[in-house]
């Protein structure tokens, strides 16, 4: 009986599979044109404090000329309320694709731009984006697309 039973839902399974095996790009489900680009960051438990506060004087700085630009639209700064690792999670959005692609004037513009903004000098800046290296590392790095089903 229990043979019966198990050669009854091993033929569900592959008769379950072979029908989503068949699945589409587009007929059964299609992908955003908006992605997200997604930072995995480990930080040592007693230094997140203060890699957030560094973070806003560099990256979270950059993200927003970036998006007074209109070169992206939006960015997050993540974190999880344990110590655990990783703990952190940086987000970039951006409208399509193309719009990641770097080039030498965005860079010019950016700067430029963060120049402008910074209320430090450009060498007390250098020092806070070399002292990352002592507490964090970076986990892992991934473009997201989200999925729309039909």
């Amino acid at each position: 009986m229990q043979k019966i039973i198990s050669v009854s839902l091993l033929f569900l399974v592959l008769t379950l599979n072979a029908k989503t095996a068949h699945s589409e790009i587009w007929k059964d489900y299609s992908l955003s044109e908006q992605v997200t680009e997604l930072t995995v960051v480990s930080v040592k438990s007693n230094y997140v404090d203060a890699y957030l506060v560094r973070l806003e004087k560099t990256w979270v700085t950059a993200m927003q000329i970036l998006k007074d630009e209109g070169v992206i639209s939006g960015y997050g700064v993540w974190v999880a309320n344990t110590a655990d690792s990783p703990n952190v999670w940086l987000t970039v959005d951006y409208p399509n694709m193309g719009a990641m692609q770097g080039n030498e004037a965005r860079y010019d513009m950016l700067m430029r731009e963060m120049s402008e903004r910074f209320e430090a000098d450009q060498e007390e800046n250098n020092e806070v984006a070399r002292g990352y290296e002592d507490y964090r590392d970076i986990v892992d790095y991934a473009i997201l697309r989200q999925v729309t089903y039909k």
